[in-house]
């Protein structure tokens, strides 16, 4: 008789069916319905986008956004309820996306993650829709992992979207049951239906939404429950491998018999309970017997740690030992010993609560005794030495995957000198905790777990508050540590988790304010210790210390202390410039001057944001950026500066000039060939030539004889006097 269970409570519930009448008609629509379809589909579009793009993009966030927003206007809705079939979603009892981007993007993947519904809570945010869109791809190759798209959003701290999970029966072939069989389960019915109330609550054993069984049409039952279930099957091992089935374990490899009947000894014994006494007691020597087959480690180990303690607590496991033979129960009470410090007196205690008849405890007494005596004459035996080696490993702790440490709950507390001066040593400890370090790094971990960003916030908050602590008390070494491990811990969830990344990054740069800029700059200027200190709080704290600096730098009553600042953000010039370059075009021209200058320092890759500023009208400016591209040294800069020599107003080209010699010499002598090779430039430019010349002479820059060869024939344009001395100079310097 194949069974298809999902129904494991004690007491039969009515079974809910619904009836669909052919030809009933069509629902009609809902006014919004067509703003729920067009949802649907932007929904769909940014599932694309997640899959095609980074979920960073611009574009993953403009779908997002263009799909939460028509999801705004549906303001009839408390929430929107979409249930999932293989090729459609239906909303109020209309299928649609069937051949759309609805079915391939969503319907799919949904159907393959086995959601049956999903609700939409009006309140969802932006947020909570592209965690949808992004953990709905990633279920699908955490498949093996057994980690649904439910848990995957409930870790990233998404309560308005709610997948519901579609049920999957579990099928059974319990064979064909007995006519003696059926009377009992029949019989067990009848009592079980007597016992309760009508309106009484019904106690289930497991969750009770796996709630209906279909069974095989010549069955006599229309409904079959966990209880029923036992007397049916009529093997413990069996029951034992069913109840891990219906949990989703792993109840189908090799040797799983006796791993179930361990897993699940309780849930048996406590279905066991619930039947007729009569029956239980059958039972019950048949559950016994299913545990002395163990092999005899697993026998022993079910025995220490489910059988022996739940006789000694009162619970259903302890009953399994009645129906022990006399040999084997000594034996088992026996084990008892192995778990408790009490010695003998827990043995007498135990019997009692086994209730056995007079005359069967006068024969399991002596066996016992008999065992007594042989384990204390084999104590007398051993030695000091073994004796401690079975004391160290009773107490070995092992950091292994499933370590249970039930055993331990049977042990009595010994307090001692020792374990009293150990406990007053922990109250010292507890004195003498750096509290301000020690929350910083509570709170840290605490953001590194957290999925909500919300919550995050609020770690992120407290900490702030102790940053300000540390800051008042000077303790700047650790303020330095505990800045960088946060900016660290945004590094390492900048993939996993952006939203949390960002927050952490929000809260570095409004704490560091332009008065703690002030102060570092001040800092900086005491002693070198002083400097030191400054220098390790930019590098804990890095990009984020960029919009206070240039605010300082703009502020005119402030302007003292811009030369320490600018000598502090040169230093730390590589780490500052990805978000220097974000600020230029916002900031005021004193701010800029430093800037470029901070860019000149960090090198190559900046020279684009360097050279729109030399276009800008501020002459300083102009001169700083030039030397800045000098700086840099990069084929690109020189392009830029060359450009400006060429085309530049007087005095830029003047800064350019000057510029050019701070070049590497061997780029500064290719941008002297590139200019005298340039006859235009040469005669609109006579004096800027002659003065290149000049500098050409004084450093000795090589490979310029082609060149020079060019400019000679100058001399003959004497109406043009520049052009002749420049013609001269270059023949003066080709003779030398």
């Amino acid at each position: 008789m194949p069974v298809a269970l999902r129904s494991i409570d004690y007491k039969p519930e009515p079974r809910a069916t619904r009836t669909v009448s052919p030809g009933a008609g069509t629902v009609p629509r809902a006014d919004d319905f067509a703003a729920v379809e067009e949802f649907l589909h932007l929904l769909a579009r940014a599932v694309r986008q997640f899959h095609t793009y980074p979920p960073a993009s611009p574009l993953c966030a403009d779908a997002v956004a263009a799909c939460h927003k028509v999801y705004a206007t549906l303001e009839r809705r408390d929430r929107l309820i979409v249930r999932v079939t293989p090729t459609e979603l239906i909303v109020d009892d209309i299928g649609l996306g069937t051949g759309t981007i609805v079915e391939h993007e969503i319907v799919r993947r949904l159907h393959r993650a086995h959601i049956a519904s999903i609700d939409f809570d009006r309140s969802a945010s932006i947020r909570d829709f592209s965690r949808f869109c992004a953990d709905l791809l990633s279920s699908e190759s955490l498949a093996k992992t057994k980690t649904s798209l439910v848990e995957l959003l409930t870790d990233h701290g998404v309560e308005t979207i709610v997948p519901h999970l579609a049920q999957r029966p579990e099928v059974l072939d319990v064979g064909a049951p007995a006519p003696s069989v059926c009377t009992l389960v029949e019989n067990e019915r009848r009592r079980r239906e007597s016992a309760y109330e009508g309106n009484a609550p019904v106690n289930h054993l497991y969750p009770p939404d796996k709630g209906w069984v279909r069974l095989d049409p010549a069955s006599q039952f229309d409904i079959v429950s966990l209880t029923d279930l036992a007397v049916l099957v009529n093997d413990p091992s069996d029951v034992a491998t069913i109840l891990l089935r219906l949990t989703d374990d792993d109840g189908g490899t090799a040797g799983a018999g006796g791993t179930a009947l361990e897993q699940k000894f309780t849930d048996i014994t406590t279905l066991f309970s619930s039947l007729d006494p009569r029956l239980a007691r059958v039972m019950f020597g048949k559950l016994a017997r299913a545990v002395l087959d163990l092999d005899p480690e697993r026998r022993s180990a079910l025995l220490q740690r489910t059988i022996l303690p739940g006789l000694l607590d009162g619970r259903a496991d302890g009953n399994v030992l009645r129906d022990f033979p006399d040999v084997d129960l000594a034996e088992s009470l026996c084990l008892l010993l192995e778990l408790e410090t009490a010695a003998p007196e827990v043995l007498t205690a135990a019997l009692n609560r086994l209730d056995l008849p007079a005359e069967r405890r006068e024969s399991v007494v002596p066996l016992i005794d008999e065992k007594l005596r042989a384990r204390q004459s084999a104590s007398e035996r051993a030695d000091d030495a073994g004796l401690d080696r079975h004391a160290r490993q009773l107490i070995k702790v092992k950091d292994a995957p499933g370590k249970d440490f039930t055993e331990f709950a049977a042990f009595d507390l010994s307090m001692d000198e020792q374990v009293a001066s150990a406990l007053g040593g922990v109250r010292d400890d507890i004195r003498a905790t750096d509290l301000p370090v020690t929350e910083l790094q509570c709170l840290r971990s605490l953001v590194r777990l957290e999925p909500n960003v919300t919550e995050v916030a609020a770690f992120l908050h407290k900490s702030l508050t102790i940053f300000g602590e540390l800051e008042g008390g000077a303790r700047w070494r650790d303020l330095s540590a505990q800045a960088s491990s946060y900016r660290q811990l945004a590094a390492e969830l900048r993939e996993r988790r952006p939203d949390v990344a960002d927050a952490i990054d929000h809260a570095m740069a409004a704490f560091f304010t332009a008065e703690r800029a002030l102060g570092i700059a001040t800092l900086h200027e005491r002693d070198g210790a002083g400097q030191g200190s400054a220098g390790a709080l930019i590098e804990a704290f890095g990009p984020a210390v960029v919009p206070a600096c240039v605010g300082l730098l703009d502020d005119p009553t402030r302007q003292a202390r811009s030369r320490s600042l600018a000598t502090l953000m040169c230093a730390h010039a590589a780490l500052l410039a990805p978000a220097l370059v974000q600020e230029l075009p916002h900031c005021g021209v004193a701010a800029r001057r430093v800037g470029v200058k901070v860019l000149g320092f960090a090198g190559a890759g900046y020279e684009t944001a360097v050279a729109d500023q030399v276009e800008h009208g501020d002459e300083p400016l102009v001169r700083e950026a030039l030397r800045a591209l000098a700086r840099m040294g990069t084929a690109h800069a020189a392009s830029i500066v060359t450009k400006q020599l060429q085309t530049g107003t007087a005095r830029s080209r003047a800064a350019a000039e000057e510029a050019l010699w701070h070049f590497p010499p061997a780029r500064a002598a290719a941008l002297v060939r590139e200019l005298l090779g340039n006859r235009e430039f040469v005669l609109q430019n006579p004096a800027t030539v002659t003065h290149v010349l000049d500098r050409a002479a004084k450093a000795g820059f090589d490979g310029l004889d082609p060149v020079l060869a060019e400019l000679e024939p100058l001399r003959f344009r004497f109406w043009n006097p520049g052009l002749v001395r420049v013609a001269l100079k270059a023949r003066e310097m080709r003779a030398r």
